[in-house]
Order: structure tokens, then C-alpha cells, then sequence
């Protein structure tokens, strides 16, 4: 007995029906596992904020740290979780579907650039003497510019707000250069852009694909 089989659809089709296939399973483990992603994606987002210098020197006790030179009075740790908090109510996801040909993508969007989340967090401000101290917008936006003319900051513990220094009239005080961030290069966007965070949501993917 022999049976015999005859292909009656040429390469380009088996090759396009086969890629097909692929990729509207590829579509659909995306799209059943979105929640799951996103969710991962939520937990790997805290560890890169707190793993910048800017944040471990908001949460020092050092006397020449940023909570000190800005004034911070309260518990920085609760600040920066109240930050993350509010970054991480802004994520979003975008799936374009792929087709046969693999075009398709996802996109994860966090933090609107415009920052105003974060810069409306009333623990983003030093109230001292009626004077609203903006700590937060300095941090995020005003880069190496002057902040404070005619003050610079004087570290010595047990005095200030923060009681880990205070300003005294002589020179002028901005963010430390090594801190200082712009609208497109702050703590933030340093945490959540770069290879190594790629990396890690490529991984999430891959993961739900398999």
C-alpha cells in the first residue's frame, strides 16, 4: 500500500499560511497575558527608582545630602514611595497586532513627560515661613541653573529644618551638578531608559510568549 500526497499551494503560500499561524498566536498570548505584563512591568519599576543617586541621597542622613539641602523636614522614605506610586499609576500599554510578515510591536508608556504628576505631589514642596520650597520641580527641571541667590547651604548635623544643616548668606545655592535634572535627563528618565531596562521588559515578553 502506498499513499502519496500532492502540494497543491506553492512556497510564498505554505510560507505566508505558516507565518500566519505564528503570528496570530503570537497575538493572542499577548493579549491574554496584557494584565500579567503589565503587572511585572509594575514590580521591576520601583527598583530602578530607588537604585538612583538622586533618591539614595534624598533618604541619607548625611549632612550634605540632598534631603538636607533641600530643607526636608519629614520622612523621606515615604516621599520617594509616594513618587512611585504616582509614577506607577501612569503606565499604559499599546499592542499593534502583528501580521504575517511580523510588522506589529508593543509600546509600555510611563511617566507623561510633562511630569505634572509628580510636580503636583504636595510632598514635592518645603513650606518654610509662607515660602514655597519646590524641591521637586528643582530636582526634575531646573537643572544647574541658581536656585537661591546670595544663600548657600551649610552642612553640620543638629541644626536647619532637616536637621542636617542650614542656609547661610554667602554665594548662591542650586542642585548639586552630579543630581541636577532637565525635562529630558532627571532621575526619573534615568530610571526608567536604558538598556538594561529594555532588557528586563524584553524578558517580561519573552517570558508570556513561551
Amino acid at each position: 500500500m502506498s499513499i502519496s500526497l500532492r502540494i497543491l499551494e506553492d512556497v510564498s503560500t505554505i510560507e505566508k499560511n505558516i507565518n500566519s499561524a505564528i503570528a496570530e498566536e503570537v497575538n493572542k498570548r499577548i493579549i491574554k497575558n496584557q494584565s500579567n505584563i503589565i503587572s511585572d512591568i509594575r514590580k521591576r519599576i520601583p527598583s530602578w527608582i530607588v537604585s538612583q543617586p538622586e533618591v539614595k541621597s534624598l533618604v541619607s542622613q548625611e549632612a550634605n545630602s540632598l534631603k538636607g539641602q533641600f530643607g526636608i523636614a519629614s520622612n523621606t522614605s515615604v516621599i520617594v514611595n509616594t513618587i512611585i506610586s504616582s509614577l506607577l499609576n501612569t503606565i499604559s500599554f499599546k499592542f499593534i497586532r502583528y501580521n504575517e510578515k511580523f510588522v506589529g510591536g508593543f509600546e509600555v508608556y510611563v511617566q507623561p513627560s510633562d511630569f505634572n504628576n509628580l510636580l503636583s505631589l504636595p510632598e514635592g514642596h518645603v513650606v518654610y515661613n509662607s515660602t514655597d520650597l519646590h524641591w521637586l520641580n528643582w530636582l526634575l527641571l531646573k537643572g544647574d541653573s541658581t536656585i537661591v541667590a546670595n544663600y548657600q547651604y551649610n552642612p553640620q548635623t543638629g541644626i536647619g529644618r532637616s536637621n542636617l544643616g542650614n542656609m547661610v548668606k554667602q554665594g548662591s545655592f542650586r542642585v548639586p551638578p552630579e543630581f541636577s535634572g532637565t525635562k529630558d535627563n532627571n532621575f526619573i528618565t534615568r530610571a526608567l531608559i536604558g538598556s538594561e531596562q529594555e532588557k528586563e521588559v524584553t524578558d517580561i515578553f519573552i517570558k508570556y510568549l513561551k
